[in-house]
């Protein structure tokens, strides 16, 4: 037997059921012998051209929780992907910001290499310039004693 259905509202507590024709599944109390007597049910308005739904009143109706757990499931499948697309979108500029970084570092070394040679050849040039004046000093005194 069917077991879905379709609740749209509820009055007085009461759930209304639809069958499968998509018209109101009567409440109705089982009245043969048996385990089940006395149980109540939903079933097709239409009896006993039914459509073949039935449903127990006191059955949990999980199909819509289940549902429901499907689609927060989906709903957070498609979140995370798209977190990941965000991630690795971040992942790829840090990786190019960081070759240029290296790019910039390794810049940077041979210029910071030229400027020490620049400096080392312009103390070098100091120091020559000051040895040669010394030396012009130190003629100047060597004549003023011949």
């Amino acid at each position: 037997m069917a077991s879905s259905s379709e609740s749209r509202s509820r009055s007085n507590g009461k759930p209304h059921v639809l069958c499968f024709h998509q018209d109101l599944a009567p409440l109705r109390t089982v009245k043969v012998q048996g385990p089940t007597r006395g149980k109540r049910f939903y079933g097709c308005a239409h009896w006993p051209n039914s459509c073949g739904f039935f449903k127990w009143a006191d059955e949990e109706d999980r199909v819509q929780e289940l549902q429901f757990l499907l689609f927060e499931r989906d709903t957070r499948i498609a979140e995370l992907e798209i977190l990941i697309e965000e991630l690795e979108n971040e992942v790829k500029n840090l990786k190019q910001a960081n070759w240029k970084l290296e790019d910039d570092v390794a810049e940077m070394t041979i210029e910071n290499a030229e400027q020490l040679a620049m400096i080392s050849s312009a103390t070098a040039d100091r120091k020559l310039y000051n040895l040669l004046v010394a030396s012009w000093v130190l003629f100047a005194i060597v004549l003023l004693f011949l």
